[in-house]
């Protein structure tokens, strides 16, 4: 059955940055054509269970009944590890994939060995797919409905383009204020 160009899919993404509390930031999109919705959490990485606050985030979203798919940026691998991404997909019950750079690939086997309905894609040099829970048909008509402008998916590109700019250091400072009750 042909995926609907529609098909409401989350990107998550931290930005670029390096900071150990980080705002993280899922964009609901229709495929690649309209933005839907934004949510954020505040997330410590070295903390354990991250891949459970990021599923808890996509979970209580009121846009999580119509949701089909997740995308994860690869930076967000980082302090998930291999179990992390696997515990993410089973949390959420949603098909997932992974955009990865070259730097991240050495995760792929990991979890190829670890996942039964795992793909690996690879999408241009230095940049890949990982899909979970997905047939290697059903991944690449995904990622074609949602990437328009470059070979990024929109949802991961504009969940990172807003995750970098609210992870900005002195944006952060006030934002964790005003989670915090200060002023």
């Amino acid at each position: 059955m042909a995926l609907k160009m529609e098909t409401r899919v989350i990107g998550i993404d931290d930005g670029t940055t390096r900071l150990r509390k980080r705002v993280v930031v899922g964009v609901v999109f229709r495929g690649s054509l309209c933005l839907d919705g934004i949510v954020t959490s505040i997330i410590d990485v070295t903390e354990p269970h991250v891949a459970r606050k990021l599923a808890a985030m996509v979970t209580r979203s009121k846009f999580y009944n119509e949701l089909r798919f997740a995308m994860l940026h690869g930076a967000m691998l980082s302090p998930l590890k291999a179990t992390g991404l696997k515990e993410f997909n089973a949390t959420t019950k949603l098909p997932t994939i992974a955009i990865l750079q070259e730097r991240q690939t050495k995760i792929v086997g990991q979890i190829l060995k670890k996942v039964r309905k795992a793909v690996h894609l690879s999408l241009q040099k230095g940049v890949s797919a990982l899909g979970i829970d997905l047939t290697t048909e059903k991944a690449i008509e995904i990622l074609r409905i949602t990437s328009c402008r470059s070979v990024i998916p929109e949802p991961v590109r504009v969940a990172g383009l807003i995750a970098s700019a609210a992870n900005n250091p002195k944006r952060l400072n006030w934002t964790l204020r005003q989670f915090r009750g200060g002023s």
